[in-house]
């Protein structure tokens, strides 16, 4: 049986109860067994009170994995996460939807596309670094 910490009149002892039956417990306090008997009181019995049933709601809003614009070009992190590999360098001519890096967020990767056509001007980040929402990870210039 299970052990327990006691204090009887502001001593400490360690109890065992030993056997529990109906109105009679057998308890082991510092090896020494003690037959006690329980005193009844009439409680008040406690009454469960359920509700219906309730169906949680949940408002579920499909979004567009694609970057958000902010300016000509400017292809902005959708979520925070981490680079894992540029595809492109500054120099390469991309298409609209061409993927320019891949970003790890809760342990998915998603292809971070290119919101314009024309010649990466500028990678605003490395791979291996941390990016917060709406950082701007690389900017794309008009073809020229």
């Amino acid at each position: 049986m299970k052990t327990y910490k006691m204090i009887i009149n502001g001593e400490k002892y360690d109890a065992r109860i030993k056997k529990y039956k109906s109105d009679q417990v057998i308890v082991e306090v510092n090896g020494i067994d003690y037959e006690i008997e329980l005193e009844r009181t009439n409680r008040r019995k406690t009454e469960i009170i359920r509700s219906p049933k309730m169906q949680p709601t949940i408002n579920v809003t499909k979004t567009s994995s694609k970057p958000i614009i902010t300016s000509v070009g400017s292809v902005l992190a959708p979520i925070p996460g981490l680079v894992l590999r540029l595809l492109v360098k500054e120099g390469d001519k991309v298409n609209v939807g061409d993927t320019l890096l891949i970003l790890e967020a809760m342990k998915m990767e998603s292809e971070i596309a290119s919101t314009a056509t024309g010649t990466i001007n500028k990678i605003n980040v490395k791979e291996g670094v941390s990016v917060q929402e709406g950082e701007v990870l690389i900017e794309v210039g008009a073809e020229g």
